[in-house]
């Protein structure tokens, strides 16, 4: 792709006309449960099935941003039915669809290996972090395509035949699939992330060569990273856990122009936000101003921000109720508890905290490192929801009694619970009041069919739109359902699985 090309995302609901994906890979299939913890799975996948869901996944990002790759896709797909895999899907194949508006990683890889000193660096970097034999250094740099060279440092497997027999050089990258953690487009900037496990530091190592190297060659002024601070080595464990450096995309929500969402959780440290904040505030061409930070209970369950709340519509929200403070009040009104003040201090409390913090320097004005750029924000944002709510109203000029929350599960135990868990809050939006979420979470989409929305299976309408029947244009306010059984095991919606690099602005 040429470098610096239309990359500019300003909000989370523009139309999606540029992204990030990665196809399921041979890796995932390898996961075994002994590993789960340490590679951030809960269950082994059918990754045949998996691939047939992401399938429809990506017709549909292609319906609506690449009509004709879409169409070459569908007319492939019926001249080799019976293919487990069409090859049109492979990144390592000729007849891979070859998007110019969604762009695999694999396929990235692959185009900065054709260069001989990228190849070399590259190959070095990930054998040093990996903390490969020259052996297999050597191997690598033997490998004849750039296409399998770029698989294999994905998957952690040197092919040898069939995808089920190679040799094992490197633990695969499971988690690769969710493309929002790797970085994220703020305005005509990128943040890079820091991921907070070792099961994830190859992806922000092939992301940063992907971000350097292709994205941002001619500008890398334009790049935002997060490090540990220089003298880290030097500090006490203490001190080091302290400073621990760590944010992750699904944590980072470009919400407006002059506004970033950052969420403090499982993933995300304060130094990591610390970080960002100093880094964002100090370069006033990021375009800036606000940057409110979401602190969320430490839980798997919620390991981001993105899975207890996206954008749905400039007037519409889909949430975790019990992240409501709303909610919360309702819930304190049926009988006083005691429970808490009468456990002794070793017991950690328990239940759903949030606290929202707001940072602010408007753009004319100088950065300066020691000044503290905290506001107050009370009382008018009491909580998750009411932040949701003043972004509606103050950033997008919704009238305030327009605006609305969609809880998932219909706000109902267990089903609220069961269902974030499945990412029904975890929604990306083609375009404003067009969302894609899975099709399992039944109580929530009841609830957006009570809010006037239309739900469409995924499957049928890349039927519709390859046949003509529907324009994506014609497409208003929508929920669009994607096969779920698999994908969802792995932890992740249709947000975590897409890097927005380019984003219509709202009229």
């Amino acid at each position: 792709m040429n470098p610096n090309v239309d990359i500019h995302v300003e909000t989370e609901i523009g139309q999606l006309k540029k992204l990030i994906i990665h196809s399921p890979d041979g890796g995932i299939g390898k996961i075994v449960p002994a590993k789960f913890k340490e590679w951030l799975y809960d269950d082994t996948v059918h990754l045949s099935e998996m691939r047939r869901e992401y399938n429809q996944y990506v017709k549909l990002l292609l319906h609506f941003t690449d009509p004709e790759k879409a169409a070459y896709v569908m007319d492939y797909e019926k001249s080799t039915t019976g293919m487990q895999q069409p090859d049109c899907y492979k990144p390592d194949n000729k007849a891979y669809f070859n998007s110019k508006t969604v762009l695999d990683t694999q396929f990235l890889l692959s185009e900065l290996l054709n260069s001989d000193s990228l190849r070399q660096r590259l190959i070095s970097a990930v054998c040093g972090w990996e903390g490969s034999s020259s052996r297999t250094e050597n191997k690598l740099m033997a490998m004849d395509r750039s296409e399998d060279l770029a698989k294999a440092l994905i998957t952690g497997i040197i092919k040898e035949g069939s995808e089920d027999t190679g040799e094992f050089i490197f633990a695969p990258l499971p988690n690769f699939i969710f493309t929002r953690d790797i970085a994220i487009t703020v305005n005509d900037h990128l943040l890079l992330s820091n991921a907070a496990s070792p099961a994830r530091e190859r992806e922000s190592l092939l992301m940063k060569f992907i971000a350097q190297y292709a994205l941002f060659k001619n500008q890398p002024e334009k790049l935002i990273e997060i490090t540990e601070p220089s003298n880290y080595f030097l500090l006490s464990e203490q001190e080091q856990a302290m400073q621990k450096t760590s944010l992750e995309g699904g944590d980072v929500m470009m919400i407006a122009p002059n506004h970033l969402l950052i969420g403090c959780s499982e993933r995300t440290t304060p130094a990591g936000i610390n970080e960002a904040i100093h880094n964002i505030f100090a370069d006033a061409t990021t375009g800036i101003e606000k940057i409110s930070v979401i602190k969320i209970p430490q839980h798997r369950a919620m390991m981001h921000i993105d899975t207890v709340f996206t954008q749905v519509r400039k007037d519409t929200w889909v949430l975790f109720g019990a992240f409501s403070e709303k909610i919360m009040q309702l819930d304190k009104r049926r009988q006083y508890s005691y429970i808490k003040r009468l456990h002794s201090d070793r017991h950690k409390e328990t239940g759903f905290k949030i606290e929202i913090l707001r940072f602010q320097k408007p753009l004319q004005e100088s950065y300066v490192p020691f000044k503290n750029y905290e506001v107050s924000i009370q009382p008018h944002i009491s909580g998750l929801e009411s932040l949701l709510r003043d972004i509606s109203i103050h950033d997008f000029g919704v009238d305030p009694d327009k605006v609305q929350i969609i809880y998932s599960g219909n706000n109902t135990f267990p089903y609220d619970e069961r269902e974030q868990w499945t990412d029904a809050c975890n929604l990306l939006a083609l375009k404003d009041g067009v969302v894609v979420g899975y099709d399992r979470n039944e109580r929530t989409i009841g609830t957006f069919k009570k809010m006037g929305f239309s739900v469409k299976n995924a499957a049928a309408l890349n039927e519709e739109l390859g046949r003509g029947l529907i324009l994506p244009d014609e497409i208003e306010n929508t929920l669009i359902l994607l096969p779920s059984a698999e994908l969802s095991r792995a932890r992740g919606g249709s947000h975590c699985m897409s890097q927005p690099l380019l984003r219509e602005k709202l009229p």
